[in-house]
């Protein structure tokens, strides 16, 4: 399994919360008005990029 960084843009993200309700493996969350993610737990479905409407969710590979 590969660990994938996700990459929140806050400058875009307006807290739509479409990427919680969508993500089958609960990897995103609100806390303090801010929106976090949990790569070492995302499934690599890659839904959540083209569901944002504001195209501030970005995956990448992590280091090793």
């Amino acid at each position: 399994m590969v660990l994938v960084r996700i990459i929140i843009d806050y400058n875009k993200c307006d807290l739509c919360r479409l990427c919680i309700e969508y993500c089958p493996a609960y990897v995103f969350y609100t806390r303090e008005g801010r929106l976090y993610a949990r790569g070492k737990d995302c499934i690599e479905c890659y839904g959540c990029i083209p569901l944002c409407p504001k195209k501030a969710i970005k995956i990448e590979p992590s280091d090793p």
